[in-house]
Formats: C-alpha cells, sequence, structure tokens
C-alpha cells in the first residue's frame, strides 16, 4: 500500500477554519471512505491471486500481477500537484476513484494475463492519485494537537480494512464475476463521503520539489526497515492464500490466514509504540526483525495446528508492520522541517520498491522451493535487515566510545 501523508503541504484559508464539528464530520467521512476503499483494494488481492492460481498461472506470474500496481502509484505521483491545480481538490478524489472504479469493473470482462497486467497498472496510477489527495486532505485539516491521534486513527482504520476485505472474500467466494463487481461497488460507495464534505475540501498545493539526494546515506537502518515491511506485506498479500492452500488447508481457512496477519497489524501497534517509547525506537526495530526472522519458521512447524499458527501469524504480522511504523517516528525525532519531508519521501521510495520487488521474489521463492520458499524468503529478509540494524548499533556504540576516551 503507498504512504504520501508527509507531503508538505500549503493551503488556504478552507483547510484552516473549519469549525470543531466541521473538522470532526470531515475526519469521519475520510475514515469512512477510507474504510470501504481499503477493503476493497486487500480483497481484490488474493482474489486474483486465487483466480491466476486456478487458471495454472505460475506464482511468479502471480507476483508480477501484484508489482504493477506499485509501478502506477510511483509514476503517478510527480504529476499529481500539477492536476490537483488544474482540477481541484474535489474533483481529482472523484477523477481517481471512478478510474478505480472502472479498472476493477473490467476485470471480469478482460481477463486475459496481459489485459490485466494494462488494467492493473492504471488501477495503480488513479489509486496512487486518490491515495495522495486522501491523506493530504487530512493532513490539512488535522489541528497540531490531534495530530498524531489523527494520524494513528487513520493508520488504525487502514490496517482494519486491510484485514475485513479477504475475510469478506470468504464470504462472497471466489468467482467469474459477482467478486468483481462487489469490490467495485466498494469503491463507489467510498465517494460517498467525499461528496458529503465536498463544500469543506480544502485547496492543497503539494510541494513536488522534496529533494532526497543525501538522505539516503543517513538512514540505511531505517530504509531498510521499510524494504522489509513492504516485501513481507505484499507478498503476504499476494501469497499467503496460496501458501495455505499448498499446505493443505481449505479455500476459505487460506484467505482467513491473512486476516489474522493484518489484524496483529491493528492491534499490536499501540502496545509496540509503547514499548518504543518506554525503551528505544532501535532495540524494538532489532526486536520486531528477531520476530521477522522466527516467525515464518513458526508458521511452517505449526502448520499442523491451525490456532497456534494463527497465534504466530498475529504477533508476526504486529512485528512487521512495527517495523514501518517505529521508524517513521524515529524518522521525526531525527530530522526536522524540510529535512523530514526528503526522509519521509526517502522511506516512501525504499517500502514502495519493496512493493514491486517482493511479489515477483516470493513467487520465485516459491516455485525454487514449494510451498516453503515464501516463508523462507520473509525469514531471511528479516534476518538480512536484523544483522544490519544491529551491526549499525554496534558501530555506533564503538564510535561513541572512541569519541568519549578522545575527548
Amino acid at each position: 500500500m503507498t504512504t504520501k501523508a508527509e507531503i508538505e503541504i500549503e493551503q488556504t484559508a478552507t483547510g484552516s477554519t473549519l469549525t470543531s464539528r466541521q473538522r470532526t464530520i470531515s475526519l469521519v467521512a475520510i475514515y469512512a471512505a477510507v474504510f470501504t476503499w481499503g477493503i476493497s483494494y486487500a480483497g481484490l488481492m488474493p482474489l486474483m491471486a486465487l483466480t491466476l492460481e486456478g487458471n495454472g498461472y505460475s506464482t511468479l506470474s502471480i507476483g508480477i500481477i501484484g508489482a504493477v500496481t506499485p509501478i502506477g502509484v510511483i509514476l503517478v505521483a510527480p504529476f499529481v500537484p500539477f492536476i490537483v491545480s488544474r482540477l481541484g481538490t474535489l474533483n481529482t478524489i472523484f477523477l481517481s476513484s471512478v478510474g478505480s472504479l472502472v479498472m476493477v469493473a473490467l476485470l471480469p470482462i478482460f481477463n486475459t494475463y496481459n489485459e490485466w497486467l494494462a488494467l492493473r497498472f492504471v488501477a495503480g496510477v488513479f489509486g496512487g492519485m486518490s491515495w495522495i489527495i486522501s491523506e493530504s486532505w487530512l493532513n490539512s485539516i488535522a489541528s497540531e494537537k490531534m495530530r498524531n491521534r489523527i494520524t494513528a486513527m487513520y493508520g488504525a482504520v487502514m490496517a482494519t480494512s486491510f484485514a475485513v476485505g479477504p475475510f469478506m472474500l470468504t464470504m462472497i467466494g471466489v468467482g467469474d464475476f459477482w467478486p468483481y463487481m462487489v469490490f467495485a461497488i466498494l469503491i463507489a460507495f467510498s465517494l460517498i463521503p467525499f461528496a458529503l464534505i465536498g463544500k469543506m475540501a480544502p485547496v492543497l498545493n503539494l510541494a513536488n520539489d522534496m529533494k532526497i539526494s543525501g538522505i539516503l546515506i543517513a538512514m540505511p537502518s531505517l530504509l531498510a526497515a521499510a524494504l522489509v515491511c513492504g516485501m513481507v506485506d505484499m507478498s503476504m498479500f499476494s501469497f499467503l492464500p496460496i501458501w495455505g492452500l499448498r499446505m493443505g488447508y481449505e479455500q476459505e481457512i487460506s484467505i482467513q490466514l491473512l486476516s489474522v496477519f493484518v489484524l496483529g497489524n491493528v492491534v499490536l501497534q499501540l502496545p509496540i509504540a509503547w514499548l518504543a517509547e518506554k525503551t528505544n525506537g532501535r532495540l524494538v526495530l532489532v526486536l520486531c526483525g528477531i520476530v521477522g526472522i522466527f516467525g515464518p519458521i513458526g508458521v511452517t512447524l505449526m502448520a499442523d495446528n491451525l490456532y497456534a499458527m494463527g497465534a504466530v501469524l498475529f504477533v508476526w504480522g504486529g512485528c512487521i508492520w512495527a517495523l514501518y511504523t517505529v521508524s517513521l517516528a524515529m524518522l521525526g525525532e531525527r530530522f526536522k522541517g524540510g529535512s523530514l519531508t526528503a526522509a519521509c519521501a526517502a522511506f516512501v521510495v525504499a517500502y514502495e520498491i519493496s512493493n514491486i520487488v517482493g511479489p515477483p521474489a516470493a513467487g520465485y521463492a516459491i516455485e525454487l522451493w514449494e510451498p516453503h520458499g515464501l516463508m523462507a524468503l520473509m525469514s531471511a529478509s528479516a534476518l538480512l535487515f536484523t544483522v544490519l540494524i544491529s551491526a549499525r548499533g554496534i558501530y555506533r556504540t564503538l564510535k561513541n566510545q572512541a569519541s568519549a576516551r578522545r575527548s
């Protein structure tokens, strides 16, 4: 999924003179729109993967389908400021949402592999526009006093919708037509809240002059956290249901495994954030990395015990998403002002790159070692991250000790 809340915003009085009641209504509407859109996105990913699997496509081919959407998001991002300046905030939301709706509705009609590649790429373009404007709208109306809680609630709503999406798929079933129509209709529903608050839409000017050169070298551990989180997140959305099928579970249970994984994203973020506040963020990242190493191993070893495996998936999912949220908080501690914007931009780029690379790599890993290649790759990526951040921590400690002795 792409985060653009860190884009710098300049706004007119339209966004800054809302009353408390108007701000509350606007926030609830944005949360509602994001929730329905998230259900559609999260349900569509396993639906397409299972459909392709049933039609005999390789896991690598399925992974490529999962990778084209982030490519569309990355490519459209630089053009969003121009589009918004020409069309306005609300019109851009409607254009992009309708475009996404149409792309989903066309999936069962134009259903060859190459047609799906094209449709998912264009859906990424439209979806990227919606994502950037929605988060910019949210950021523009958030008061400084409530900003952290407002964005935290936004993240919780998003993660919850990602958990609901696969569960909804188990209720409507995998089919040739109606599941796609249901998810298209959900995107249409996301337009209703925006229509209700259209008169309160802020006039946004999104800065497109962010410079990330030099920031990359300054935060390798945090960028690695984004890479691992993005790789595991997108790979699990694409292949966890297929892994469940190949481990012998029924289709409904295989889909519900993904909901359990994402549920950990929702429930465990506040406890992990509390732990980071009471200790330090780097230590928590190391602990989450360790869970990322042994989580996939535990899931594989406990495959015969559904409840035990579900518990491991739950904890693993929460710790993997915490790599993103804790690292984002550490960026805020390390960088300020324009530097923070550039740092966040680099962080998001890393996340999106892993979204693109992750699914094909996971699909290839499954082909090399069926079905355990998926879990082996997830564990190996967490191992590399944990080694990197631990080595960086040791290096910093030795460097500080040397500096202290010289002084």
